[in-house]
């Protein structure tokens, strides 16, 4: 299996999108006027359309190409994970997740990353969140970030919400 995975490695270094020039610099001849133009115009982009493709569109890798979590050990695991996130890093997208997350839940949802939709922006960066703040529901079970903004407190044992105007934000 490890060849496997030397391979895909190979191929998630593929998919890194090469380095750009700087959308801005001073050095360039530039107006200060036109740089702060494209951007808010990528930000109207952002803001009134969802995006079109999925990350696999960009990437080009497919979810068929990982390997299930049960198959792999925690070190192919982790190493896959790693290079999966500087690959998103050099698209712009970064991603949220709690730092003692397991191996194999981290891989698994950083492979689901291809099958979202995602915006590819120049200019700043796309997170993608994976707890919608609701501990019920969280994909991150007992490492759930919702619980350190104190909002366990706010759920009965049953699973059901209180009322939503106690909740802190």
């Amino acid at each position: 299996m490890q060849s496997y995975i030397n391979h895909l490695l190979s191929d998630i270094a593929e998919a890194c999108r090469e380095e750009r020039p700087e959308t801005y610099s001073s050095a360039s001849a530039e107006n200060d006027v036109e740089a702060v133009e494209r951007y808010f115009e990528e930000v109207e982009r952002w803001l009134e359309n969802e995006p079109e493709h999925d990350f696999s569109y960009y990437s080009g890798l497919q979810k068929e190409q990982f390997p299930p979590a049960e198959k792999l050990t925690d070190e192919q695991m982790e190493s896959v994970s790693l290079a999966f996130e500087k690959l998103l890093f050099t698209w712009n997208i970064g991603v949220e997740m709690p730092e003692k997350l397991p191996a194999p839940q981290k891989y698994n949802l950083l492979v689901s990353v291809l099958e979202r939709k995602v915006a590819i922006v120049e200019n700043g960066f796309e997170t993608i969140e994976f707890c919608s703040y609701d501990p019920p529901s969280c994909p991150f079970n007992e490492w759930c970030t919702c619980k350190e903004l104190g909002l366990k407190d706010h759920y009965d044992d049953d699973g059901e919400d209180v009322d939503p105007d106690s909740i802190p934000f």
